[in-house]
């Protein structure tokens, strides 16, 4: 059967969690998807994309629900640069109600046995939803986050400092919330999924593939590619020449249905704010500081890739 997962998303800042969308749709066998909430910057525009590519790919059904527009306690902390909310085909969308995210996230969470949450943005929502139902680990199957930086993360051979993993760090205290009220949790690292990028051969594969998904990802992800290797080779990094996209939250989603390509561990994660940022440090296994979590530590990055690519090619 089928596990029921709500994925919470900030959609239209980088093409990955398009991408990873379409990972999810892709596994009716595994996953149902029951609702998106999107959170930080413009969640409404968020809303929208993530609702017309839904309808895109006949899943009308899905409620999408907006989410937070802030940082818990720091304002304009978040990147909304809108490539992601253009252009996309005519078409039927999904359902944009008017529940508050946070709200749905509890109600989701009442109303489902089992249900799993898949957070491939900041925590805000997660943490609002939290302060309303501070019982909502309790009621989880399991949260999966794209997010944290435990030992080593290169783009690369550049080593980066703390701070690199954007969900976590945009907005520190909810990750602290959320990673300290013990739910049962799963982090896929930037220590893997930096080492993990779509090529361009592959992206050729998919613009052969008709339908209106791999068009709409095909354009996302030319739209994308410049920029990203602004921003990385901006703070220091080296990108292969083809690296047309990093598969970081597609990994996430990955991981839920095959993960035979990731490396995890069972650690203790200590989350605190050291100077103003985010860190997600590896505690001592005696299990006196931190929380047991299920760690993504290593990738076979080629395989993780064909698995991904070709999920996308099914659609």
């Amino acid at each position: 059967m089928a596990r029921r997962v709500l994925l919470d998303t900030d959609i239209g800042s980088d093409v990955d969690d398009a991408i990873a969308l379409g990972v999810l749709l892709s596994a009716p066998e595994a996953l149902e998807l029951v609702a998106v909430t999107t959170v930080a910057g413009n969640t409404k525009g968020r809303a929208w994309a993530a609702a017309r590519m839904l309808g895109l790919a006949g899943r009308t059904g899905i409620e999408v629900c907006v989410g937070s527009e802030e940082a818990l306690a720091r304002k304009n902390r978040f990147v909304w640069r809108d490539i992601e909310t253009k252009d996309y085909p005519d078409g039927p969308d999904a359902i944009r109600s008017d529940e508050p995210a946070a709200e749905r996230i509890v109600r989701a969470a009442r109303e489902i046995p089992d249900l799993e949450l898949v957070a491939i943005g900041p925590l805000t929502n997660l943490a609002h939803a939290l302060a309303l139902d501070p019982e909502l680990p309790d009621r989880v199957a399991r949260l999966t986050i794209m997010g944290g930086h435990v030992r080593e993360v290169k783009i690369g051979e550049y080593v980066c400092p703390p701070g690199i993993d954007y969900n976590l760090c945009s907005d520190p205290e909810a990750s602290v919330m959320v990673l300290g009220a013990g739910f049962e949790t799963r982090l896929v690292t930037a220590d893997v999924t930096l080492q993990t990028w779509m090529r361009e051969a592959d992206l050729s594969r998919l613009a052969e593939r008709p339908g209106p998904i791999p068009g709409v990802l095909v354009d996302q992800i030319r739209r994308w590619t410049p920029i990203q290797h602004q921003i990385f080779t901006g703070l220091g990094g080296t990108l292969e020449p083809d690296n047309v996209a990093y598969l970081h939250d597609p990994l996430t989603l990955l991981s839920l249905v095959d993960a035979s390509a990731l490396h995890f561990e069972r650690l203790h994660v200590l989350p605190t704010i050291e100077r103003g940022t985010l860190r997600t440090l590896e505690a001592p296994a005696d299990g006196r500081l931190g929380l047991p979590m299920e760690v993504a530590t290593g990738v076979d990055a080629g395989a993780a890739r064909d698995a991904i690519v070709g999920r996308l090619l099914t659609l």
